[in-house]
């Protein structure tokens, strides 16, 4: 479901998820942020495109997109989706195309968003399964834990629906219908595999980047490339905040040069809408290299000065040039991110400030800076006056001095709520809309 946000004009269903999290009227310029990700949702209406010959994409019926490639005598899946209810309406929409048996799945990697549908796509003839094998190793995050982080505040799967426009990268994550995931038949370890099926020549090319698994599809006959999540039309998510290990942005861009060189005329990511012509193909690569190449350089030289993750935040932004690319908008990961994961990947933890070596405890640290003060509320009071001035940022820290000595506090918790609440309505990347709202959200709910 699409939803736009004119300047000054909010719909009704929105001003019911608002008052929910107590959101204040702003100016029109605070909420471009908000007003470009709700637009944003046309990227996600449900449509399954033709791209080229015997190449169809499904969108907009989950969070990853599935494609169809239309063989002799059976048909090729790449990606399934996150559920077998998805997929099965998916599979409608394919059988409309061709009724063919489904001879091969192909899994980009091992993300539950492109893997957890396929026995929809499944008849009488039990298809060949082909991934990286380092897919049957990338179970690490989960057995780790995320420190309660499990991607629910990221995709926002507690606010109600009309607050949570789309996913950055597609329109939600849509649950439901049961785990289909097929375990891979066939996996390869170098950098490329080529196989032929129902008459189709494919070659798997080796390119980690979102996922140390990731490959990306390529179709040599047919000039057809399919990046999985290397590529869509959001600023990459260099770092994912629901928790996952740091991702290695210098493998990313090799895997763009990779896929850049094949000279593709079509482009059908995982995520996202379709691109065709050879020139708007590489356009769109060639740009999403330059802005994610940028954002590195610039981290690595500030870093070689001695700047630290705040100051290097502060200076990091993508050139002129590249600000207006539509493929590099923060609608799912931003630059800030990538600089801190950057700095941590690189320099690790410590920021090379010798205060920072043996800190106070957070709880420690609140107590004196509360005495400070002069006292819990004169920092409460702070904090109002903050919130009533716009200074949202600095309202929720003096909630969480407050909160660090009693996380049950009423009026910290409704101070820190509040901030949120307002930082969240006023972000373009549906990643942080999301994980603010949804903690203003369980903050109110006593959680």
């Amino acid at each position: 479901m699409r939803f736009v946000v004119p300047p000054h004009v909010v719909s009704t269903a929105l001003v019911s998820a608002l008052a929910l999290i107590g959101v204040e009227a702003a100016s029109a310029q605070e909420f471009a942020g908000r007003d470009k990700l709700f637009a944003h949702s046309n990227e996600f209406r449900r449509d399954v495109i033709q791209v080229t010959d015997g190449v169809y994409v499904a969108v907009g019926f989950a969070l990853a997109n599935v494609i169809l490639v239309e063989g002799d005598d059976g048909l090729l899946i790449i990606d399934t989706t996150e559920g077998m209810g998805a997929a099965r309406e998916v599979r409608a929409e394919f059988d409309r195309i061709s009724t063919k048996p489904v001879r091969a799945i192909i899994y980009t990697h091992s993300h539950p968003d492109h893997v957890r549908g396929s026995r929809a796509f499944v008849g009488d003839v039990e298809p060949e399964v082909y991934a990286h094998e380092k897919q049957l190793r990338e179970n690490l995050p989960t057995a780790v834990g995320r420190a309660g982080r499990d991607g629910g505040n990221q995709f926002g799967l507690a606010l109600p629906a009309e607050s949570r426009p789309n996913a950055g990268i597609g329109p939600s994550l849509v649950l439901g219908g049961g785990d289909g995931y097929m375990r891979p038949t066939r996996t390869f370890s170098g950098e490329s595999y080529s196989f032929e099926v129902a008459g189709v020549k494919v070659v798997l090319g080796y390119a980690p980047g979102e996922t140390d698994d990731q490959l990306f599809v390529w179709l040599p006959e047919k000039r057809t490339l399919l990046p999985g999540d290397n590529f869509y039309r959001a600023f990459p998510n260099l770092y994912a905040i629901r928790g996952v290990p740091l991702r290695r942005v210098d493998h990313w861009l090799e895997s763009l040069s990779d896929m850049i060189a094949l000279e593709p005329e079509y482009l059908v990511p995982s995520h996202t809408r379709p691109i065709m012509g050879r020139a708007a193909v590489d356009a769109a690569l060639t740009g999403y290299h330059a802005g994610v190449s940028s954002v590195l350089q610039q981290t690595l030289a500030g870093m070689n000065r001695g700047l630290r993750p705040d100051e290097l935040v502060e200076q990091v932004t993508l050139p002129p040039e590249l600000a207006d690319n539509p493929y590099l908008q923060e609608f799912y990961g931003t630059v800030a991110w990538s600089v801190r994961s950057i700095y941590t990947f690189h320099l690790g933890w410590f920021d090379g400030n010798a205060t920072s070596l043996f800190p106070l405890s957070n709880r420690d640290r609140a107590a004196r800076i509360i005495r400070l003060s002069g006292g819990e509320a004169a920092v409460l009071e702070a904090g109002r006056a903050a919130l009533a001035a716009g200074n949202f940022q600095w309202a929720a820290e003096l909630a969480d001095y407050v909160l660090a000595g009693d996380n049950d506090h009423a009026e910290g918790r409704e101070l820190k709520a509040s901030a949120l609440a307002e930082l969240g309505e006023r972000q373009i990347s549906a990643n942080a809309r999301n994980y603010y709202l949804s903690m203003a959200q369980a903050l109110r709910q006593g959680r």
